[in-house]
């Protein structure tokens, strides 16, 4: 698929910032919403410094697991960085991209992730935004208020879903109902 890549054929799925602008595309075709998930992994870290960056490596590869069985099969899902997870996905509502968020959330806290005989628990952090971008500059400010719900939610204590409107104005197309 255009803009998502196999890592150094790790079977790691990367999404490449290609990937944002044939999703915009797609939504602005469809006069669509375009949500943007943005996925980070709480205490990674511990798990990497307790376990070894091999254990981190194998529990994320399972969480990714878990969250590509609980989306569409149209939703674009990759690793964005190094703690970090997206998915793309449009024409759902507010409610129905945060429903999704909690959904995933809930699946990965409720789950148990086994590395040489132990079990290993994570939480992820979920910041949401929600736009229908016109072009590059409001790709940006749709990553960035995904990025600023993260940020939101680890700082409310993490294990969380928090969901931000684009700040008025970044998003000259926001306002534009989804069709029914």
């Amino acid at each position: 698929m255009d803009g998502v890549n196999d890592r150094e054929g790790s079977g790691e799925i990367v999404l490449a910032r290609e990937g944002f602008g044939v999703e915009a595309e797609r939504a602005r075709r469809f006069e669509a919403h375009l949500s943007v998930l943005l996925i980070n992994v709480d205490g990674l870290g511990l798990v990497n410094d307790t376990l070894g960056k091999v254990a981190g490596d194998h529990v994320l590869g399972l969480l990714g697991d878990l969250v590509r069985a609980n989306t569409r099969k149209i939703d674009v899902f990759g690793r964005w960085d190094r703690d970090d997870f997206v998915i793309l996905t449009v024409d759902r509502n507010r409610f129905g991209c945060v429903a999704l968020a909690e959904k995933l959330r809930k699946s990965i806290s409720e789950a148990t992730f086994d590395w040489d005989g132990r079990e290993v628990k994570m939480t992820v952090s979920i910041g949401v935004a929600r736009g229908v971008p016109g072009n590059e500059k409001e790709i940006d400010a749709l990553i960035g208020t995904a990025r600023k719900a993260v940020t939101l939610a680890k700082s409310k204590g993490r294990n969380r879903v928090e969901f931000l409107d684009v700040p008025t104005g970044e998003l000259s197309r926001l306002s534009r109902p989804t069709p029914k």
